[in-house]
């Protein structure tokens, strides 16, 4: 068997068996940003995750790359049945700069961007939401999604979304009974 590092379009032959470890980066320092294209409401903003542009979060993810791969090369229970990285021709990285090429060339996002409609007091300039997460100075407009988190949870995003919804479900009933 062998250590898997990305979604490659070849598969194992001859009774090869491998398998995927994913490292995943929580609390990431990146910050990205999202432009309106042009004036048009139907044109695509211009979206930047900012993907690997901390040199913390690239240091970090690859050492948790690293971690790994020793881990499963040498770790107890594993050196019988490993035999190496696949596919095979992909040199291993020797050193902590090796890693962080391997980071900044092999590795992808999960996709769960957040932030983008900060929930903030008034005072603050990047907030779009208050915490009735009202659209400040538009009239009955609410933003009910992981956009208001001002920075991203340590984990899956779903939870968060999940509770969002249910607070913000409450907060409408709410104004309801009180209209």
């Amino acid at each position: 068997m062998s250590l898997f590092f990305l979604e490659e379009p070849h598969n194992p032959v001859n009774g090869e068996g491998v398998f995927t470890l994913l490292t995943l980066l929580f609390g990431a320092r990146q910050r990205g940003t999202v432009r309106l294209s042009s004036n048009d409401p139907r044109s695509q903003p211009i979206i930047d995750h900012a993907q690997l542009d901390n040199e913390l979060d690239v240091a970090v993810l690859a050492e948790g790359c690293r971690l790994g791969h020793e881990i499963i090369m040498k770790g107890s229970g594993t050196r019988d049945i490993i035999c190496g990285t696949w596919p095979k021709p992909r040199p291993e990285p020797q050193n902590r700069d090796d890693w962080k090429k391997h980071v900044r060339a092999f590795s992808a996002t999960c996709s769960h961007p957040i932030g983008t409609c900060k929930m903030a007091p008034d005072h603050d300039p990047m907030g779009v939401v208050d915490h009735t997460l009202r659209i400040r100075n538009v009239q009955g407009l609410r933003v009910a999604d992981v956009s208001i988190l001002p920075i991203i949870n340590s984990g899956h995003t779903q939870a968060p979304a999940f509770a969002i919804g249910e607070k913000v479900a409450h907060m409408i009933l709410q104004d309801a009974r009180t209209s």
